[in-house]
């Protein structure tokens, strides 16, 4: 693996090749080198002002000054290079303001080996040790320089993160040899801990996720006739729900596989290594045919999903999505029900509990009026615990009585529907995606992994509408009522994904149901039937969030009306 990766999005550091304790070795290094030049490129082509005051210094003076200044006083070095002048100290210096800006509006990542070459092993505590000397050098070489420049010290210091966004650990992992036609993926780096440095911000190509995954239809597993470069790839193990995942990102997506920790439980490798994998998703893959494509390997029981390396692909929904579509296909086959949605134990003043449960396709309003319930109902209520935010599934015990689990830890959430100024509130430990423009997303860290993969009885059941203009929620009086608006699954699209105006979607999710339409008709028969015979509350929530100048006033109405009902 390369020291040093740098290209026009990001910089990947592998840290078993540098010394993050020698800021002069690192000032003078081929990395701080390209950086710099990368820098001083783009300066050249916007013809920017802060070259014409440097006149004919190229990129190499400029370095030769930086390590000598790191060294010595700048009248010392004013001697060694007579080409640099006294007129140039002011322009060398706003050149280094920006340098350091342009450095840290990177996306920076890091590597560590977790085993080191006398096979002991590194600590998490090694780990959090080179990300902060590192960010401590890089400061030190930017005040050093800066400071000498000025002829005098700041007065103000600010502790800015300024090393990496992210750093990992990471092994080399390959599956049992029972798994044979899985060779393709053998000996690829694995995540293993990861050092996240907040706030950690995501500049995507894409903010927008378009189409459906739809099934590859071989006859043979398409991963024996995949061809992949494995220096572009690190794999996340992580669960989903219940199931062990193997994600594999390309590089140049990295950004994505760090917010997934966010979202989801990220796997202890040591008691994994040796399972095998419910499922495995290559989010990255060059070839166009297996764009947003997804395999079941019946002889294994594993789940495959794969998406292509494509400006349009490089947004968060595609990950997330096609891992929780591989999920449901999953636990359709496996006789349970995906429900995407979004279900809460809310504990009242009473100490009485109840599980909620809303039901809507993405935009629907779901976290928002939970949302919203959390913050007007905080006399009323003692606590509000998340089970799942978007995908949750139902199974039946040997009783009949339905249960709902969750799959994700966090929640993937527009930043525009959120309470105004929660996201700030949150920041230290939010992941925020594409915020300046329309669909920004936060990523926010919500339960334990033990809390929301535990199996909960459901107290009310609720579909998410978000298109009508009414008030309240209509409580069904027959399951088969209740059934028709949830089959249906309308909503009004909200700029969440590439569709516009009103839509359907079968059983609001096209993430497993809509390709297993016929097993998951049998299931919805068979769930609704039983949700009845538990005495569930079946109905209609009105959280109007797709009408204009209800973003924020639809959901808290909604919570209002689900508080009365929490109450009766």
């Amino acid at each position: 693996m390369k020291t040093f990766h740098f290209n026009d999005d990001y910089a990947l550091i592998n840290f078993d090749g540098i010394n993050v304790n020698d800021a002069l070795l690192i000032l003078n290094s081929k990395s701080f080198e390209k950086v710099f030049r990368s820098f001083h490129r783009s300066l050249k082509e916007k013809e920017s002002v802060l070259l014409v005051s440097l006149g004919k210094l190229t990129a190499t003076d400029l370095l030769e000054f930086y390590g000598l200044l790191f060294k010595y006083e700048l009248s010392t070095v004013l001697r060694r290079m007579p080409k640099v002048t006294k007129d140039h100290v002011l322009p060398i210096y706003e050149l280094t303001e920006s340098f350091y800006d342009y450095w840290r509006k990177y996306e920076r990542f890091g590597l560590l080996n977790a085993f080191k070459e006398d096979g002991t092993q590194t600590k998490v505590d090694d780990l959090l040790k080179v990300s902060n000397d590192f960010n401590y050098q890089i400061i030190t070489i930017y005040r050093t320089i800066s400071q000498k420049l000025l002829g005098q010290t700041f007065n103000v210091y600010r502790q800015l993160p300024a090393g990496i966004s992210a750093n990992m650990l990471y092994t080399y992992h390959s599956f049992d040899k029972s798994l044979k036609e899985y060779k393709l993926l053998n000996n690829i780096p694995v995540a293993t801990k990861i050092v996240i440095n907040p706030p950690f911000i995501i500049n995507s190509k894409s903010n927008v996720r378009k189409g459906v995954f739809t099934p590859l239809t071989y006859s043979y597993n398409p991963i024996t006739h995949l061809k992949i470069n494995k220096n572009n790839f690190i794999a996340f193990p992580l669960w989903v729900g219940p199931l062990l995942a193997y994600v594999y990102i390309h590089i140049d997506l990295l950004h994505h596989g760090i917010a997934l920790s966010n979202l989801f439980e990220i796997a202890d490798y040591q008691k994994v290594k040796a399972l095998k994998p419910n499922l495995i998703y290559i989010y990255g893959v060059e070839d166009s045919l297996y764009d947003s494509k997804f395999y079941h390997d019946t002889i294994n029981d594993i789940y495959l999903g794969f998406v292509c390396k494509s400006a349009e692909n490089d947004y968060f929904g595609y990950l997330k999505k096609m891992l929780l579509t591989l999920h449901n296909l999953y636990m359709i086959n496996h006789d349970n029900l995906p429900v995407h949605g979004a279900m809460v134990e809310i504990t009242l003043k009473s100490n009485n509990k109840k599980r909620v449960v809303i039901v809507g396709d993405s935009g629907a309003g779901k976290s928002e009026t939970l949302e919203a319930l959390r913050q007007i109902a905080s006399d009323e209520i003692k606590d509000i615990k998340v089970v799942f935010d978007d995908m949750g599934t139902l199974s039946t015990n040997e009783d009949g009585k339905v249960l709902a689990s969750g799959t994700e830890t966090g929640a993937f959430v527009r930043l525009d529907d959120l309470e105004q100024g929660y996201a700030y509130e949150v920041m230290d430990r939010a992941l925020f995606l594409n915020p300046s423009q329309v669909n920004a997303r936060v990523v926010i860290p919500l339960s334990r992994y033990s809390f929301i993969v535990e199996k909960y009885p459901v107290d009310i059941f609720l579909y998410a509408n978000n298109y009508e203009d009414k008030d309240g929620i209509k409580v069904f009086d027959k399951p088969e009522e209740a059934l028709a608006v949830f089959r249906k699954g309308m909503r009004r699209a909200k700029g969440t994904t590439s569709e516009v105006g009103m839509t359907a979607s079968y059983f609001a999710n096209p993430f497993g149901p809509m390709q297993y339409r016929a097993k998951t008709d049998r299931l919805l028969n068979k769930y609704f039937k039983a949700l009845s015979d538990n005495k569930v509350i079946l109905g209609e929530l009105y959280t109007k969030l797709a009408l204009p100048e209800e973003g924020v006033r639809g959901p808290a109405n909604a919570a209002l009306a689900l508080l009365k009902l929490l109450q009766s």
